[in-house]
């Protein structure tokens, strides 16, 4: 993969360079502006029309990718002072994973990976790469992270001379971060993995900050990554989508880092990285970014973003009060809640009921839920106002009863 000397490249150029006249790019200009129709700029009137409807660069609005790197160190301490990349903007987190399997996962190869995960990694490592998913179990029998099956996990793969991992806390669809000695317990295994083998460590940050209790580790695991090991790359794929409640403008980022890393060689992992975005989405939308630009830049933003934050752990709250008061009549002997900590989900583990036919049940109740592998419901409690949470899973824990007496 490379970056091509092709039409974005010379643009870029000319860009620079091209002081009379800008004859490159497949836009239309008009006395050196963009040419938006109005009804658009009516739409977005605190945006120019080259914020909103030009192109922009491959690897994104460059005012942005400076600020969320600014934003990232700022949010993850123990970053401060370690060189990364510039943070890449991608199309959501969907194609920043996508992109990054295009670069470093071949067919044959196996990414481990907890057995509760999103099942959109196996679409873009399994179907498209051909590479295979080894499984640990996610939790130990006490509900912790599983130390021994990671580590057992992290062994098969330095046997076969490369080790890939995928972890995204929080996680969905447990809904599970790591306590912070579990968050060094995973450090100190990839440690000791890249001693014997290379290894690439995809963190998965799309819920990053969601963090509800003060035992989870809220630190990126990119940042204890960062600089760990010459042998361990470790990228970062991120984004605004969840943390800033923007859902469909689908900016997500890519950041890499490794212990040693020259300017040399980030320089050409980015235009590699860049010729796969060119190859793929060829860019971002330019409207999305300025507008995250104007928002971050906004003295309202923390504010409201703390506002929201509040919303979703009252709800988290509210949760586990009917948890336990669930877990103290003893009255759902179908259901066990998964542990659940931090993002925007918790999940059921099943016990002698399909998952998939209590789904069905409640969606013809009226109640729309996840079944994964038909052992697990995921519940999004985060979609669901505060006041309506008992009458939900009041639904859910009578639907599960029913299918148990019949079973």
């Amino acid at each position: 993969m490379y970056f091509p000397r092709g039409i974005v490249a010379q643009a870029a150029e000319a860009n620079a360079k091209a002081h009379r006249f800008n004859a490159t790019v497949g836009m239309a200009y008009e006395n050196g502006i963009p040419m938006g129709l109005p009804i658009v700029s009516s739409l977005v009137p605190a945006l120019s029309t080259a914020e909103s409807v030009a192109y922009s660069p491959t690897s994104g609005v460059p005012a942005l990718r400076e600020l969320w790197l600014a934003q990232m160190k700022e949010k993850n301490p123990s970053l401060k002072n370690t060189p990364t990349s510039l943070p890449a903007v991608v199309p959501g987190l969907t194609a920043g994973i996508t992109v990054t399997a295009d670069l470093f996962a071949e067919p044959g190869d196996t990414l481990l990976l907890p057995d509760l995960f999103w099942g959109n990694y196996r679409l873009i490592f399994e179907e498209r790469r051909r590479t295979s998913l080894a499984e640990f179990p996610f939790f130990d029998q006490g509900g912790a992270f599983n130390r021994e099956a990671f580590s057992g996990a992290l062994d098969a793969g330095v046997a076969h001379g490369k080790v890939m991992v995928i972890l995204n806390f929080p996680n969905n669809p447990a809904g599970y971060s790591p306590t912070r000695d579990d968050a060094d317990f995973i450090v100190a295994a990839l440690r000791d993995a890249a001693d014997r083998a290379p290894v690439l460590v995809i963190s998965d940050d799309a819920y990053f900050g969601l963090f509800f209790d003060p035992a989870s580790s809220t630190e990126s695991l990119f940042a204890r990554l960062a600089d760990l090991h010459e042998n361990l790359l470790a990228v970062k794929v991120d984004g605004a989508t969840k943390e800033d409640f923007v859902w469909g403008f689908r900016v997500g980022f890519v950041t890499f880092a490794w212990k040693g890393m020259t300017k040399s060689q980030v320089t050409a992992l980015e235009q590699k990285y860049m010729g796969a975005i060119r190859s793929s989405v060829s860019s971002s939308s330019t409207l999305s970014q300025n507008m995250l630009l104007h928002m971050y830049k906004d003295p309202l933003y923390q504010d409201q973003k703390a506002r929201a934050f509040a919303v979703l752990r009252n709800r988290f709250d509210r949760l586990q009060e009917i948890l336990r008061e669930k877990e103290a009549s003893g009255r759902a002997p179908a259901l066990e809640a998964l542990p659940c900590n931090s993002g925007y989900f918790m999940s059921f583990r099943c016990i002698g009921i399909s998952a998939e036919d209590l789904r069905t049940l409640l969606l013809e109740r009226g109640v729309g839920t996840i079944s994964v592998k038909d052992t697990y419901l995921r519940v999004a409690f985060a979609g669901i106002d505060v006041e309506q949470l008992r009458d939900l899973y009041a639904e859910i824990f009578s639907g599960a009863e029913a299918l148990a007496e019949r079973a």
